[in-house]
């Protein structure tokens, strides 16, 4: 019989309230065939939606990281009234177990996990601490005691949760953690690949979807929080406008005719009635925001910056599919300018699937692999060719990609030693080719030619072209109303 190692699940509960669908709940599965949910822990997790403290997926952690919790000390310490000095102990005995992978085949953590479990179980004993009236069901009064009495003589962990965090911090005497050296590497899709990508993709709606990630450098996330307003031809190129999907401020027209000033929240509710997408829960509707450095901080707004001169490519697909995509699906209420075929916004695994459709097709045709490949890939391409084809500032660089921390946009200038020993090499043949070290004639050609040929292939002349004057597009259908 397979020994136990967890005694709970995470599961998406859904709710109603004015600011989510759903809300992540830790069942007890004590009885598997009676399972019951924490009432605490949703309590808590409630708690923390409803003060916007952090994301839904921080939450969900949160959760998970408290099911640990639990499970060493029913699993572990057997669920049982702990003595003093075993209460002292159970959170930094957990907290070490955890960090070590030591118990319930648990492996060893990262610095990122270890630091997350450990916020997330001390601000849930807060939690509890700060609500001793509350009488929870018998199904957890144990644990709770368990928690609040190894808080209370931990002394709120100033002197002996805390030296575990301060070891952590200097040497990390116990040896197996290391401070993080370097950088986060990157996988940029393969560059020479990227206008197949774009040429392979069938779908008019993906194929501005990718053009846009690959050549504006943003977030897929960010893509689907755009509303139809916030992209517009400007001449002949395509303006495109990123807002903040919950706080930027805008105006509207009430069904009344009156002009109201508000939030990109308040402005969803009003006349939609839906919630911002970031507050979908775990609804497959759910789109993420991870935050960015705003051109105009006060509107919260920022353009997207175009490479490699696609804005008119760009023009062509956002009247193509406005006219000839859009018009054809069913009308939904809501503002969201990517859709699907059902006429509701577009969701993250539909891309990602559409994405991987486009990459087989790749695959057959030149005869490679793009495993590890995703969406994601194709901002790292944007970053790629701004820092290592166009040599451009960080701090410039940046900005196009909207980065907060200047060190996000390092990773692209980061010198690997493969990148070391090329312009160790380049630098020897332009010495060469320069006649600082003299070499035959033959070889100075070689050289030459070589040096001619890289870079970065062209895009298709016909990106280029007036998609009117050439009739890319069909005019007729530029009569059919927008929806």
């Amino acid at each position: 019989m397979d020994e136990i190692t967890s005694t709970h699940t995470v599961i998406h509960l859904g709710i109603q309230a004015s600011d989510s669908h759903t809300l992540p709940v830790l069942v007890e599965l004590n009885n598997p065939e009676q399972p019951v949910i924490s009432i605490s822990v949703a309590k808590f997790a409630r708690y923390l939606q409803r003060e916007g403290i952090c994301s839904y997926e921080k939450i969900r952690k949160t959760v998970g990281a408290i099911g640990k919790l639990r499970d060493f000390y029913l699993l572990e310490r057997g669920g049982k009234t702990l003595s003093a000095s075993g209460l002292k102990l159970l959170l930094e005995d957990f907290l070490f177990a955890f960090d070590h992978g030591t118990v319930l085949g648990w492996r060893p953590a990262s610095n990122a996990d270890y630091l997350q479990t450990r916020s997330a179980v001390f601000e849930y004993i807060q939690f509890l601490v700060d609500n001793p009236g509350i009488e929870w069901p018998a199904h957890e009064r144990r644990f709770i005691t368990a928690c609040r009495e190894s808080w209370f003589n931990a002394s709120h962990a100033e002197k002996s949760l805390l030296f575990h965090t301060k070891k952590r911090n200097k040497k990390k005497a116990r040896g197996r953690k290391r401070a993080a050296t370097g950088l986060w590497q990157y996988k940029p899709f393969p560059p020479h690949l990227v206008v197949p990508l774009i040429e392979e993709t069938k779908n008019i709606r993906d194929k501005l979807l990718f053009s846009l990630m690959a050549f504006g450098g943003r977030r897929l996330s960010e893509m689907l929080h755009l509303f139809v307003s916030d992209v517009e031809p400007k001449g002949m190129t395509l303006g495109v406008c990123l807002r903040h999907p919950i706080q930027s401020p805008m105006a509207w027209t009430s069904p009344a005719g009156v002009q109201v000033k508000g939030l990109r929240r308040e402005y969803l509710r009003s006349v939609f009635d839906i919630l911002p997408r970031t507050e979908h829960g775990a609804k497959p509707s759910a789109a993420g925001w991870k935050g960015m450095k705003f051109d105009d901080e006060a509107r919260m707004s920022s353009e997207m910056y175009f490479i490699r001169e696609v804005e008119r490519y760009l023009l062509t697909l956002h009247r193509a599919y406005l006219y000839e995509v859009r018009s054809k699906v069913p009308q939904r209420r809501h503002p969201y300018y990517f859709v699907g075929l059902d006429g509701e916004p577009l969701t993250i695994r539909a891309a990602e699937k559409q994405f991987k459709l486009a990459c087989k097709r790749l695959e057959r045709k030149f005869g490679i692999s793009l495993d590890g490949y995703g969406p994601h890939s194709l901002r790292h391409y944007y970053g790629f060719y701004s820092a290592d084809v166009l040599k451009a500032d960080l701090l410039m660089i940046q900005k196009w990609m909207g980065h907060t921390q200047p060190s996000s946009t390092a990773v692209y200038a980061h010198i690997s030693p493969q990148t070391a020993a090329a312009a160790l090499s380049d630098a020897e043949k332009r010495a060469k080719l320069e006649g600082r070290i003299n070499i035959t004639a033959e070889e100075r050609e070689a050289i030459a030619k070589e040096f001619a040929t890289r870079g970065v292939d062209q895009i298709p002349e016909s990106w280029r072209l007036d998609p009117m004057r050439f009739g890319m597009l069909n005019t007729k259908t530029l009569k059919r109303p927008l929806r």
